[in-house]
């Protein structure tokens, strides 16, 4: 990789080496830098503009070299000793032409093409495929309401944290619906005694939070976190003490069964007001940062004439796509696109701009599996900001995904812990959100731990989830299963 960077750096150095010899050369004669481009004539005010510059320049040229000499003549004690005086090399008089081919060059500018945004297909922002995180959770170890894996740990590069804290490689990490939290444990560099944890929080549709870092109640040296129940974390210190964490209340406790209130939701930064109309969907392609649900109706406006409104779809399944855009208020027109990978971006796939309000309709037989963009806008300027039209994407839909209940443990204090399971029928992994068909009754619907994403096939005693016994449902795809205290006990 080294020897690699060598080699470009070299080239990168001849390239440039070789433009300022032929820039030089062509300003010496007076052509216009821009090759291939005809030379502009240059109005009387930037003939002018030239002129006074140039003019300016020459002055703080003499200026400068007449101060040196000043203050040379005054240190030196042979007037005529020229060794402090600047090199003239170093003050090179700004020429007019030198001006002329600088503002030629801007106004060539125009000529060059440029980027426009709406044809920027870049792939949506995904850090983990689907895969790839349930490689990590079986990779894991189950801990709570997580697991623990070999995280490294994290490194402070800016601010008044750089150097204040030792961490250890491996983390508790929790994915939830709405968020992803990783806790690593350790201690204050400068007191190796004072054990410390610290919380992030990646929301998966707002930038990522600030970490929080915790002081153990005691100094009892280093922290290592080494198991959980539910969300409250188990730490062992250097010296042999035991520590709870409340990740909920993001505090430390004294014990498993202490009740604290959950902590304040980190605030959300405040949106500005704006003149024009608020836009309900991402204006440009790279601005689409989540997927949106197939075989559903969405409701989206164009409120402007210049509004643009993309929206991602990702399709497990090969099959025939069908995207559909009915109750229109204006003439707009209906764009796929197909994202391919990071070196070649996207590639429009179906198009249906036929004039008029009536359906449009993309039909793209055969469609791979993958990642899809679908553009929305008006064809003429027609637009309305209180009628939504409704955009379909239809694609293959998979297997529906079976529930399990394996067992349910008692616990032997009044709860109960029910673990759960589940079957895919499907060669692939099937994501099922937890705000959408995949929650739990009673409430809350969301019983942390459970997953979102779902590998092929049968997999045995995936998570657990406490309970009082009395009726706990877990409705998955479609499917439900009920466990309660005289469910098949855990051996």
């Amino acid at each position: 990789m080294k020897r690699k960077f060598y080699i470009w750096g070299a080239v990168f150095t001849l390239c440039l080496l070789a433009v300022v010899l032929v820039a030089t050369n062509i300003m010496a004669r007076g052509a216009s830098p821009a090759a291939g481009i005809p030379p502009t004539d240059l109005s009387p005010g930037a003939q002018t503009q030239i002129a006074v510059i140039a003019q300016t320049r020459e002055a703080e040229v003499q200026s400068s070299t007449q101060a040196a000499l000043m203050a040379s003549a005054s240190q030196v004690p042979n007037p005529t000793a020229t060794s402090g005086l600047p090199n003239p090399t170093y003050f090179p008089p700004f020429k007019a032409t030198q001006l002329s081919a600088m503002i030629q060059t801007q106004q060539a500018g125009v000529y060059l093409p440029s980027v426009d945004p709406q044809k920027l297909y870049p792939n949506l922002h995904q850090p983990l495929s689907f895969d790839e995180v349930m490689d990590k959770k079986r990779s894991g170890k189950l801990a709570g309401y997580g697991i623990i894996t070999d995280a490294p740990a994290p490194i402070f590069q800016h601010g008044p944290e750089v150097g204040k804290y030792e961490f250890n490689d491996g983390a508790w990490e929790e994915h939830r619906y709405d968020s992803f939290i990783a806790i690593w444990s350790g201690h204050l560099r400068d007191y190796p005694e004072q054990g410390i944890v610290i919380v992030g929080i990646m929301p998966h549709y707002n930038p990522l939070q600030e970490g929080f870092v915790f002081q153990s109640p005691e100094a009892a040296g280093d922290l290592r976190i080494t198991g959980a129940i539910g969300e409250r974390l188990i730490l062992n210190a250097a010296q042999g003490r035991t520590f709870y964490f409340d990740v909920a209340a993001l505090s430390f406790i004294d014990n498993l069964a202490e009740q604290v209130p959950t902590a304040t939701p980190v605030p959300t930064a405040t949106s500005f007001t704006t003149s024009g109309p608020i836009d309900d969907a991402a204006e440009i392609p790279y601005r689409v940062f989540d997927y949106q649900s197939n075989n559903n109706d969405l409701h989206f406006t164009i409120s402007s004439p210049t509004d643009f409104d993309w929206f991602g779809f990702y399709t497990v399944k090969p099959g025939t796509i069908t995207v559909s855009l009915v109750r229109l208020a204006g003439n707009y027109g209906l764009r796929l696109v197909r994202l391919a990978d990071v070196l070649h971006g996207g590639e429009i796939v179906g198009e249906d701009v036929t004039p008029g309000q009536g359906r449009k309709e993309i039909v793209l037989p055969d469609a791979p599996a993958g990642r899809y963009l679908v553009r929305v806008w008006s064809l003429d300027g027609s637009f309305s900001a209180d009628q939504p039209y409704i955009l379909r994407f239809d694609a293959p839909s998979p297997e529906k995904v079976t529930p399990i209940l394996e067992c349910v443990a008692d616990n032997g204090d009044g709860s109960y812990t029910a673990r759960f399971g589940y079957d895919n029928p499907n060669p692939f992994v099937v994501v099922v959100r937890a705000d959408r068909d995949n929650s739990f009754q009673p409430p809350p619907v969301f019983r942390t731990g459970q997953p979102e994403s779902f590998a092929p096939g049968r997999v045995v005693d995936w998570f657990g989830v406490l309970f009082d016994g009395t009726g706990l449902t877990w409705v998955l795809d479609g499917h439900a299963v009920t466990a309660n205290r005289n469910s098949p006990r855990c051996p």
